[in-house]
């Protein structure tokens, strides 16, 4: 089976099945032709396929298959016509927090739907009749594929002539795929043209827009033929009245231009290829168009990321008042397509494309969401005046509807008051160096972004990172870090999780400090390699400096300590970096290399920042500064004893009656992999001895607020000494390994 696993896992529980009985036997035809005693199609699929989380059933008498992950993610497909009806992805961490992607509606005589998810292709060789070549084909099940309940696919295959089609339908917790595979089974080649269009629901016209494309190529075209298009070529192409007055230019078919606006608005009625025009193609080097886009909804404020695979150009078309004649809401049809050049099969030879929609509408910090919904959002074009509501209501900063002023200390040993920040100022003083910052509710969000698609969030002046975004196998790219928003006892919000620094300094006398606000200090590097903020911080006698290098590389963030005593006398510095990485559920993380590793276990550290879940009592927790006066946990005589690494049962991150772990022999590096969401991250440390790891526990609700685990290099049992005038370095490196 074609399989979009991106690598193997640990130990899989893989279960497959495929078809024993002959095509025939899965079409609809059979529902006629089989005698009474057998087993109806749907009862003949369910036993021969159906699995946990793969269901077959029927409706309107058309046998269908609906597949559900762990976290209640679905996908429903016909089976006759290979459409994809519906895609709940779960995006919210509520029990009701799904949302309905596609727009599908039935046809008159409900044999049939329109919208959805729609596979196109048509034939284009000299010599055919230049016709859909699936709109007859009968299509059957033919594989179905599945590791537990987290990833699912289901393959459907048909023929049409000499060609061999297969149809490839995955579902994963934040994403779905849809992929064909084209085999020329004849002595000639054939020419075609393909797409796979989704039909994308928006909760208002008002709010629709595209964020990706701007710098592309593209000219008006019409959507190919489709038996599932809500608007035909015809009416696609048609152009609608803007009113007496309006001065706005129309389109010309087949007149290019380049769009030079970051975003889309998708108000009015547009229909239109992006892609390298024709006869730039036949030089050695031309610009094609993005892999990926985002499609925004403002009205629900969601946004998912569309992702192309062997296909050369993009579709985009919306309906504008044409939508009036469905409903209230609104869509728009979008996806990959080889529409103005098309492709040649040769025989004996295959041609593969594919589609994924993913989404990570869970991070509160998401770059593309704070932009788009940001004051700052000119910036990128500052000759654009945008006119459309949409944008408007975006650019207002009173419109802003997620305000996150700064978390209440919880358990802080020392008062903390914010420092005014002017990002007026930093915005002038920084730019050009791939660092963006707004104001979100009198905190600066620092945004470092480079080329290849990684990014990262800070909070600044409490120096929280909140998110990273690594690129993908795919093209796209994941949320690494785990950040949460909840209630302040003020009604303010409350930001934990992420990246923090939870660090405290010991002097002559037993003065304590802690840095605790952080102050900007330069930025460097640049997009196409790394960049490089550094922020400060210091004690009111100005004689302890910190500095915190925040380093984003193409495949790596990082955060280095550089400690420097400035006093006459000796200082000690304890504490630990504290990395929420996110994951399906700890009972499917494992982290590889701990073999053998020496630990104690240690109740979880209190923190502004740290999440901890509610069955935790507040007094079994610790803070920093209470480190000082229990490092008699080194001389045997506390509630800890170290655990020799050969007691360490299995790879799994568990969490031990709610106790976090500290090892003190563990690897420089050690690999975290996640089953649950395909994914691995490698966490590194330099300047450490010890590692820290906690983990709420299994008992949570997948794909929630505790569906998380803390890891970062430590100085908990052991302090660090430095000598008066001495600097001492440290850092953790996170590593993404899935490009």
């Amino acid at each position: 089976m074609a399989s979009l696993l991106p690598f193997s896992l640990p130990k899989p529980n893989l279960f497959k099945a495929s078809s024993s009985v002959t095509s025939s036997s899965l079409t609809s035809s059979s529902l006629t032709s089989s005698p009474p005693s057998t087993l109806s199609l749907p009862d003949n699929l369910e036993e021969k396929f159906g699995r946990k989380g793969i269901k077959f059933l029927e409706s309107n008498n058309i046998p269908e298959v609906e597949l559900t992950v762990r976290n209640g993610s679905s996908v429903r497909l016909r089976i006759p016509d290979a459409h994809v009806t519906s895609y709940k992805p779960k995006v919210q961490w509520t029990d009701d927090g799904f949302h309905e992607l596609l727009y599908t509606l039935p046809a008159d005589d409900s044999s049939k739907s329109r919208g959805g998810i729609g596979l196109v292709i048509n034939d284009t060789s000299e010599s055919a009749s230049k016709g859909s070549l699936i709109s007859t084909s009968q299509w059957t099940v033919k594989d179905v594929d599945s590791d537990a309940i987290d990833a699912l696919q289901v393959e459907l295959s048909c023929s049409s002539g000499a060609l061999d089609i297969t149809y490839v339908v995955s579902l994963y917790p934040l994403s779905m795929a849809t992929a064909v595979i084209v085999k020329n089974t004849g002595r000639k080649a054939i020419t075609l043209t393909s797409a796979i269009l989704s039909h994308l629901r928006f909760k208002k016209r008002g709010g629709a827009g595209i964020h990706g494309l701007q710098g592309c190529s593209y000219c008006r075209h019409p959507p190919p033929p489709s038996p599932f298009e809500l608007l035909s070529p015809s009416e696609a192409m048609k152009t609608e009245s803007s009113g007496w007055f309006s001065s706005d230019p129309v389109e010309k078919t087949g007149s290019w231009s380049v769009q030079d606006v970051p975003f889309t608005v998708l108000n009015d009625k547009l229909s239109r290829v992006y892609a390298a025009p024709p006869a730039e193609r036949s030089k050695a080097f031309y610009k094609t168009p993005p892999s990926k886009y985002e499609a925004m909804d403002q009205g629900r404020e969601l946004f998912f990321r569309m992702i192309r695979m062997g296909f050369e150009d993009i579709y985009l078309g919306s309906p504008g008042s044409f939508s009036d004649k469905y409903g209230k809401e609104y869509f728009i049809c979008t996806g990959p397509a080889s529409m103005l050049v098309p492709v040649v099969v040769q025989p004996d030879e295959k041609w593969k494309g594919a589609q994924v929609i993913e989404h990570d509408n869970f991070s509160v910090f998401s770059p593309n969401l704070s932009t788009i919904f940001s004051s700052k959002a000119t910036k990128l074009s500052p000759s654009y005046q945008p006119t459309n509501l949409f944008f408007f209501n975006a650019l207002q900063p009173n419109s802003i509807k997620r305000e996150f002023p700064m978390p209440p200390s919880v358990a802080a040993p020392f008062p903390y008051q914010q420092s005014p920040i002017n990002v007026d100022y930093l915005e002038e003083e920084f730019s050009g160096h791939g660092v963006t910052f707004e104001d979100v509710g009198g905190t600066c969000v620092a945004t470092i972004t480079l080329e290849n698609g990684s990014t990262a969030t800070l909070m600044l002046p409490r120096g929280l990172i909140t998110s990273y975004k690594a690129p993908m196998w795919h093209g796209g790219s994941v949320e690494l870090l785990h950040t949460v928003v909840s209630g302040g006892e003020d009604g303010g919000a409350v930001v934990q999780g992420g990246v923090s620094m939870e660090f405290s300094c010991l002097s002559d006398g037993g003065v304590l400090w802690s840095p605790c606000d952080w102050s900007l200090w330069d930025i460097r590097g640049n997009p196409q390699e790394s960049i490089q903020v550094e922020l400060i911080s210091r004690d009111t006698e100005d004689m302890i400096e910190i500095k915190n290098i925040v380093n984003l590389q193409e495949s790596c963030l990082s955060s280095e300590l550089v400690v420097s005593n400035l006093k006459s006398s000796p200082l000690q510095l304890t504490g630990c970096v504290i990395s929420h990485l996110t994951v399906s559920t700890p009972e499917a993380t494992y982290a590889v290399g701990l073999e053998g590793s020496n630990f104690f276990n240690r109740s979880p550290l209190s923190s502004d920042f740290l999440i901890i879940p509610p069955d935790i009592p507040q007094e079994k927790m610790f803070n920093i500064s209470q480190l000082w006066s229990q490092m008699r946990l080194l001389s045997g005589t506390g509630a800890a004893s170290e655990i020799k690494g050969d007691e360490l049962e299995g790879r799994l991150v568990e969490s031990e009656d709610g106790n976090g772990r500290i090892y003190t022999s563990a690897p420089t590096y050690l690999t975290v992999i996640d089953r649950g969401r395909r994914n691995s991250i490698i966490a590194g440390r330099s300047g450490f001895d010890e590692v820290y790891m906690f983990s709420p526990g299994s008992s949570h609700e997948f794909y929630s607020k505790y569906s998380y685990i803390c890891i970062g290099p430590s100085a908990m049992l052991k302090p660090i000494i430095l000598k008066p005038g001495e600097v001492w370095r440290g850092g953790q490196h996170l590593q993404n390994p899935n490009l």
